[in-house]
């Protein structure tokens, strides 16, 4: 069954969720990455530095909002349990599920972008994009692009301009 999106009481909440999971996606990626071997390795470490990439570009739309995260130990060792319980899986599956539920993330983070204060919108758009690029990347890997690696190095490159 496909992840459904979730629906959040309002934009701060929406904003916290978005935030604290991208702290804990870099965790979760940089441990997948540590269970994986090549493309695998290098993809998964390009989304861990994604997600700290989002997660920075995230922090003014915290301090605007007046919204206070969880510690980011704690949030790390969150992201790195759902590695350890994915320990095992297969890069084809974890492709699968990227191409076929990570689109409902994306539609969260629209509720993000549009509550987002216009001055920085900017930033909650950086939020949206780099779901789109790692959906965008498992499409390629599982259509055996050999350039699949090109959506992730586009967005950071993106985000490092931000």
């Amino acid at each position: 069954m496909p992840l459904q999106a979730r629906a959040f009481p309002d934009y701060a909440a929406a904003l916290l969720s978005a935030y604290e999971e991208e702290v804990s996606g870099e965790a979760y990626f940089a441990a997948l990455a540590g269970m994986h071997l090549g493309r695998a390795r290098d993809a998964l470490t390009l989304m861990a530095e994604m997600e700290r990439a989002t997660a920075r570009a995230l922090e003014p739309l915290l301090e605007a909002a007046d919204v206070r995260p969880a510690d980011r130990p704690a949030l790390f060792e969150e992201g790195r349990a759902e590695a350890r319980d994915l320990a095992g899986r297969d890069w084809h599956d974890l492709l699968t599920e990227m191409r076929d539920d990570y689109g409902a993330y994306v539609a969260e983070f629209e509720v993000v972008r549009a509550g987002a204060p216009e001055a920085l919108r900017h930033h909650a758009d950086l939020l949206v994009a780099h779901e789109v690029a790692i959906i965008d990347h498992a499409r390629a890997e599982l259509a055996g692009d050999p350039d699949s690696l090109a959506p992730l190095r586009r967005y950071l490159a993106q985000a490092k301009s931000v």
